[in-house]
C-alpha cells in the first residue's frame, strides 16, 4: 500500500515585479494556509516519510512547514526541478522513482501540473486550491506500480473547503 499527498504551495500574492517567479514568498494569506496545513499534518499522526518539493521559495516554505509538523528531519525534504519546470508526465516519472521503502510521501508543487497529476489518479480531482492536499492511496507494493494505476481511495482537502471525499473510484480490476 502506498499513500501519496499532492500538496499545492501556499498563496503568494507578491506584486514585486523585480522578483523572479521562483523567488516569490508566501504572503499573509499563505501564512494562514500554512498554519492550517501544519494542523492537518499533525492530525495525520506523522505518517509522512518523504517530501519532494519544487525549488520555488513558496513551495519550499510549504514543504518545510509540512515536514516540521509531521516530525521529519530537514533532510527528509528534497527539492526537485521537475516540480517547477515539468508537466504531469515528468511528475509521474518522479513519483515512480521514489524508493519503495517509503509508504507515505508528499509532493509539493504548482498547478496546473499537480491538478493534472491528481486527475490522472482520480478523475474527480479537477483543481487543487492553494495549500490544498489531495491524499491518494494505491493498492501497490511499489511506486512504479502505483503510478501505472488509479488511486483506490482519494480525498481532497483545502483551507477554504470542507473535506471532500472524491466520489468512489471505479474501473476494471479495482473495487471502490
Amino acid at each position: 500500500m502506498k499513500t501519496l499527498l499532492l500538496v499545492r504551495h501556499a498563496s503568494s500574492g507578491c506584486d514585486d515585479m523585480s522578483l523572479a517567479d521562483r523567488f516569490r514568498p508566501v504572503d499573509a494569506r499563505g501564512e494562514r494556509e500554512l498554519a492550517w496545513l501544519a494542523r492537518c499534518a499533525r492530525d495525520h499522526g506523522g505518517l509522512l516519510q518523504l517530501i519532494v518539493s519544487s525549488p520555488a521559495q513558496r513551495a519550499m516554505a510549504t514543504a518545510r512547514v509540512l515536514a516540521e509538523a509531521a516530525g521529519l528531519r530537514g533532510d527528509a525534504v528534497r527539492a526537485d526541478d521537475r516540480l517547477y519546470e515539468g508537466g504531469a508526465r515528468r511528475l509521474l516519472d518522479l513519483v515512480a522513482g521514489f524508493d519503495d521503502e517509503y509508504t507515505h510521501a508528499a509532493v509539493v508543487g504548482h498547478n496546473p501540473e499537480l491538478a493534472d497529476l491528481g486527475r490522472h489518479f482520480a478523475t474527480a480531482i479537477t483543481h487543487l486550491p492553494s495549500a490544498g492536499v489531495a491524499m491518494l492511496r494505491f493498492d501497490a507494493g511499489s511506486w512504479r506500480d502505483a503510478v501505472r494505476g488509479r488511486a483506490t481511495h482519494a480525498v481532497l482537502d483545502a483551507p477554504l473547503l470542507p473535506r471532500t471525499p472524491v466520489p468512489p473510484i471505479t474501473h476494471p480490476g479495482i473495487s471502490a
